[in-house]
Parts: C-alpha cells; structure tokens; sequence
C-alpha cells in the first residue's frame, strides 16, 4: 500500500473516530446541556457541580432558583416549593464566587421566566476578582458558541468516567428527588465540639483596615448581582446573610478581618435595599443558632435543619431587615460574641 494511501486511511478511521465519539456524547449527553435525561440517570454530584450545573440550569424545569456557596446545597427545593410557592431549583456552586453565581443567572433568566430567587450572600463569595471564579468552570458549556462545544464531546473525563455511568444507569429515570439530593451533604458529618477543629480564637497578628474588601466588593455587586435586580423587576430577590457560628467570626479576628467583613454587610444591605424587588434577611446574629455548635459540622456549615428554618423564616418575614439601623445593631452583636471568643481563648458556648 502506498504511503500516500496509508495516510488517508488513517486519516479517515481518526476522523470516523472522533465523529462516532462526538454523536454519542451529543446523542447521551451526559451533563444535559442540549436536553434533559430521560432514559439515564445523570451525574450529578459535589465532583461534578461545575459540569452539572450548565445543564440543570438549562433544561430543567423551574420558576425560582436558590442561589448560593456550599452552605445553600442542603436546602430542599420540594419544602421550599410548599413554603414559598412555585417550583425551585439548586444553583449552587461549592466555594462559588459572585461570578459562579452570575454565569449560572444568566442561563436561568435567559432560559426561563423566573419568578423568585433566593440568593445566599456569603461574603467571602463577594471579595474575589470580577472574573475569578471559586474552582475551574467549562465555559465552553455556559456560552453560546456551539463550535467550542468540542471540549465536552471529546473531553477525557466525560468519554472514560461519565459517559460510562450514564450507559449502566441506562433504562432507568431520574424523579423529581434529585432537586433535593443534588449537591446535599447533609447526614455526612459529626455536629457539636468537632465543628471547632478550624476555629481560632487567638489575637490577630495584623489588623486589616475595615475598607480592605470594600472595592471588590462593590465591584461585584455592580457587576454580577444588582444587573439582574435591576433587569428583572417582575423577579423576587430575597437576599439573605447565613448564619455563620460564633466562632466563625472570632476565626476572622484572630485572621485581622473581622472589621473589613462586617463593612460588607452594610454595604450590600445599602445597595440591595433600595431596589423594590429585594427583601434582605439577616440571619448572621441567630442566637439559637449560632451559638450552639451542635448545628455546625465546623465553623461556617450548619446542618440542613437550619436550611429548612431558613425558609420558614423567609416565608413568614421574621428575620427581615427593615433598616439600616436593625443589620448594625446584628452586626455590633456579631463583634461583640468574637470580642468575648478571643478574650476566652476558647469556645464559651453551647456544644456537646
């Protein structure tokens, strides 16, 4: 056989190769971005949050979403169907930036009508860069460029790990449980005096000016969060400040950025407050919760119990912010419970 010959055989078989490769990811779709998984169970878990949530953000079906870090993935959308009316959706992201969050409202709003959101505003979330994003994220599978598309088709993980779970799950359906399931880590853990192992409690060896983070802070606000208020009037927003444990905010004294987190909760209370599609709820300084680490499996995540309390809180209005002078009042309690941690050394709360 000539070489020329030779050349072009194998040519053909790799491009053969590569187009029955490329058909069947797109024929399964393993992460559902073109369709939603009718004959398979898809992957859907904490490895596979980033991948997974192009597709849940597209093709299932929702009218309200909870948006938010690693302390969102316990709540339960079917309660918070009952609770709070229409249908909800997980969009969450583990260690998500404002930017994380922002990619995955974007989809939403661009291919739903979308009638309540509730978004977590963790602050860490809201100090990194306007591009900066909390783990590497495919933004092949979150645009509108179908061509890039080949990085999922042909991508090495999908062929050899996932697309292989979808064909043993196949013939059998996902229900409507996996809104609850997706991404929740609840049950997993030990509560109590265990949550300390990464709390600190010792002075600060800097102390870091209370405006540190307040221009990043403002950056993201104005660019990932208050464009979606703002385009979505008909949208409901309820913003809300988890409820961090006590000793979450000493670690931060100890760390020297206790002031420079605190300025942003006013901060963001002052830009969202003022768009009459928001409310803001302010469950940073829940004594019943915060101060008892039988919640907490460490310093920043409760259990979903408080998930679910959350909610009903939401629903009924009870820890809504009203004023400014409400959220300083909270925060001033926030600062004094650190203030009381570091003058301890130690954890003087409640805890098994």
């Amino acid at each position: 056989m000539k070489r020329k010959t030779w050349a072009c055989l194998c040519l053909a078989a790799l491009t053969g190769a590569i187009v029955l490769l490329s058909a069947l990811v797109i024929a399964v779709d393993p992460f559902q971005v073109y369709r939603l998984a009718a004959h398979y169970v898809p992957p859907i878990d904490n490895t596979t949050q980033v991948y997974a949530n192009a597709g849940i953000v597209r093709s299932y079906d929702y009218d309200s979403a909870i948006v938010g870090t690693s302390v969102t993935e316990n709540f339960r959308p079917s309660q918070m169907d009952e609770v709070l009316g229409g249908r909800f959706i997980k969009l969450c992201t583990s260690a998500g930036t404002a930017y994380n969050h922002a990619l995955l409202l974007s989809l939403a709003f661009e291919t739903h009508d979308v009638r309540r959101i509730v978004y977590g505003l963790d602050v860490y979330s809201l100090i990194a860069g306007l591009t900066e994003t909390g783990s590497d994220v495919p933004m092949y599978l979150y645009d509108h460029n179908p061509f890039n598309d080949a990085a999922y088709w042909l991508n090495r993980s999908v062929l050899g790990s996932f697309l292989p779970r979808c064909l043993r799950t196949w013939g059998q359906t996902q229900d409507d449980s996996i809104r609850d399931s997706m991404y929740c880590w609840a049950g997993r853990d030990v509560y109590g005096l265990a949550a300390l192992y990464n709390a600190q409690f010792t002075a600060p060896q800097e102390v870091y000016p209370a405006d540190r983070y307040v221009s990043a802070a403002l950056a993201n606000l104005n660019t990932h969060i208050l464009p979606f208020v703002a385009d979505h009037p008909e949208t409901q927003f309820d913003f809300f400040f988890p409820p961090y444990s006590a000793a979450e905010w000493s670690s931060m004294q100890s760390k020297g950025t206790l002031e420079s987190m605190l300025t942003l909760r006013g901060l963001c209370y002052d830009a969202l407050s003022a768009c009459s599609n928001v409310t803001v709820h302010d469950f940073a300084a829940r004594e019943d919760w915060v101060l008892d680490l039988n919640n907490y499996k460490d310093t920043l995540h409760y259990g979903q119990w408080i998930n679910d309390a959350i909610v009903e809180a939401i629903a009924d209005g009870s820890c809504a912010v009203t004023d400014r002078a409400q959220l300083d009042a909270a925060t001033a309690q926030l600062r004094a419970w650190a203030g009381a941690l570091m003058s301890a050394g130690r954890w003087i709360y409640q805890g098994d």
